[in-house]
C-alpha cells in the first residue's frame, strides 16, 4: 500500500482555524476523496508535540494501492479541482506543505 501524506507545517490564526478546520475536513477530504482508485483519506492532528518537533498543524494520508494508482490521481482531473478546494482556505495558513511519499511495510 502506498501512503501520500500531505504534512501542513505551520500555524493557523485563531481567528480562522474553525473556519480552517471545517473546510479542510469537510469540502477538501471530500474531493481528495473523488481521485480515482483512491483507497481512503484520514485527516490527522497532533494531540501534542514533543520539545524541538517542527510545529505539525494537520497532516492528510491518502491510500493507494500502488505506485501507479496514486500517479494515475495526481494525473487526472480531479487534482485541479481538489488544489481549488485546498487553494480557498490557505490563506490563514501560514507555513509550509510538503509531501511524503510511503510504502507500508506489513
Amino acid at each position: 500500500m502506498i501512503i501520500r501524506s500531505a504534512v501542513l507545517e505551520g500555524t493557523v490564526s485563531e481567528a480562522g482555524r474553525t473556519q480552517f478546520d471545517h473546510h479542510m475536513m469537510t469540502t477538501v477530504r471530500a474531493a481528495i476523496g473523488r481521485y480515482p482508485g483512491i483507497i481512503s483519506v484520514t485527516i490527522r492532528r497532533p494531540a501534542e508535540a514533543e520539545p524541538g518537533a517542527p510545529p505539525i498543524y494537520m497532516i492528510f494520508d491518502l491510500r493507494f494501492d500502488s505506485l501507479d494508482a496514486m500517479h494515475a490521481a495526481l494525473a487526472s482531473e480531479v487534482r485541479q479541482q481538489v488544489g481549488a478546494e485546498i487553494a480557498r482556505a490557505m490563506g490563514d495558513f501560514q507555513g509550509r506543505v510538503y509531501h511524503l511519499i510511503l510504502e507500508e511495510i506489513t
